[in-house]
Order: structure tokens, then C-alpha cells, then sequence
């Protein structure tokens, strides 16, 4: 059970009954996001690593939605969004927000894709998760080590990046 000090008693429960795998499919058509992330690092021939990562951001109140998603899916790290590199954040009225992400490749590949792929995406949403799984089987197979797999594989992330529109 989803443990969670600010709820009233019995509101875990009701998180837990309304978690069902369909019901976090919907859920991250509205708020889940696939992406990739490219980074500078020297032990890899190219210089970049490609690092393919699914998140669902919310308001920090809801982080026992998070937590039961995290635990449905039996993977992914949930932690606090850091608003102070934005300038004047606190101008802003933000609420703070958690942030639950999977960026491991065997828990991507074991476990989320399975999980979307038994339990599909809708819309918009599952033409991203498309993208994001040929993302993952080059980087699988390695070809993101080569120039020419790392082009693909940005072409594909550029595609991945219009569909999502707003970022993350």
C-alpha cells in the first residue's frame, strides 16, 4: 500500500484501487514523457552518450501517485524538482514538484516497454513511445558507438522532439 502522511485515512486505498495498468497508460498519454538525453562524456568513441529516459512530472501533493506508479511499474526513481537554477523562480508562484523517472536500459527494456506494450499508449503519446523504442534497440545494438547510428538516432530524437512539442 502506498503510504502517504498528508493523506486522510482510506485515500490510500482509493490511489491503489484507481492504479490499475490501463489507468497509468491514460495517465501518461496526459502527463508522461519519452525523451532522450545526449551528453559529452570521453569513454565513449564519440564523445556523446545516449542516455533514453521516461519521466512523469506533477505537483509535489501528488506524490503518492507517483509512488504508485513507480511501484506498479517496479522501476524508477522519484525525486524533487530543483526550480532554483530558473531566474526569479520564486516570482513565479511555482508549487514544488516531484519528478519520477526511469533512465536504466535493462529497466527500460524489462520492464517499461513491456509494460506499454501490453498495456498501450493512445494518441499522440504512442507515436512517441514508437520512436522511443527504435531509440532504445539502436542504442541496444550499440549503434549510437557509430557515426552513423548517432545520426539516425538523432534523426529519430528530432522526431521524438516534435511530438512532444513542449519538452519536458
Amino acid at each position: 500500500m502506498v503510504a502517504g502522511p498528508k493523506l486522510a485515512k482510506g485515500i490510500n486505498y482509493m490511489i491503489n484501487q484507481i492504479i490499475t495498468p490501463d489507468n497509468i497508460s491514460g495517465f501518461v498519454v496526459g502527463e508522461g514523457c519519452f525523451y532522450v538525453e545526449f551528453g559529452h562524456d570521453k569513454k565513449y568513441r564519440l564523445q556523446t552518450r545516449v542516455r533514453p529516459s521516461f519521466v512523469i512530472e506533477l505537483a509535489e501533493d501528488d506524490v503518492d501517485i507517483l509512488t504508485a506508479i513507480g511501484q506498479s511499474l517496479g522501476c524508477g526513481t522519484i525525486y524533487h524538482v530543483d526550480f532554483g537554477r530558473y531566474k526569479n523562480y520564486q516570482l513565479k508562484k511555482w508549487k514544488r514538484h516531484v519528478r519520477y523517472k526511469v533512465s536504466n536500459i535493462t529497466d527500460i527494456t524489462t520492464k517499461l516497454i513491456p509494460f506499454f506494450e501490453q498495456h498501450p499508449l493512445f494518441g499522440k503519446k504512442a507515436k512517441a513511445f514508437y520512436y522511443f523504442q527504435e531509440i532504445v534497440k539502436m542504442v541496444l545494438a550499440k549503434q549510437h558507438l557509430a557515426t552513423a547510428g548517432l545520426d539516425q538516432i538523432a534523426k529519430l530524437v528530432h522526431q521524438l522532439h516534435l511530438i512532444n512539442k513542449r519538452g519536458i
